[in-house]
């Protein structure tokens, strides 16, 4: 799903994105927030932690060390977000033909664009709380 070559084609086009950057590249950067992601995690120290829990698992992904939280703090600031733009954009353009929700601009049907859908969730709870 994630093309290593592309993001780290993506990394060094970016500018500024691998400057003064030793052992922790935009690839391993990637992994590691997306595993805290995936693991709900909160906070850096969090993220630190759960890599340590992990280690033989992320070595699989080449992560061949625990990246600190110090790191990823000073990663976090000086990693420009437009890399992680780049590689969302790319991600979508090479995976909407496949997602079940997209379909190429201007294929609505007449009926489709009079369709207005609402949330009742919020009119359950008023109604609930109007009952007291």
């Amino acid at each position: 799903m994630l093309d290593k070559a592309k993001i780290q084609q993506i990394s060094l086009e970016t500018l500024g994105s691998e400057r003064y950057v030793k052992r922790l590249t935009g690839w391993k950067h990637l992994i590691i927030m997306l595993f805290g992601v995936l693991k709900h995690f909160d906070s850096l120290r969090e993220l630190e932690i759960g890599m340590k829990a992990e280690t033989t698992k992320l070595s699989h992904l080449g992560l061949d060390y625990v990246v600190r939280r110090s790191t990823l703090a000073e990663a976090n600031l000086r990693r420009p977000q437009d890399f992680f733009a780049k590689i969302y954009a790319s991600l979508l353009e090479r995976y909407t033909p496949f997602l079940a929700d997209s379909r190429p601009v201007g294929c609505q049907k007449a009926w489709e664009k009079q369709l207005y859908m609402i949330d009742s969730t919020t009119i359950t709870l008023f109604d609930n709380i109007l009952k007291g």
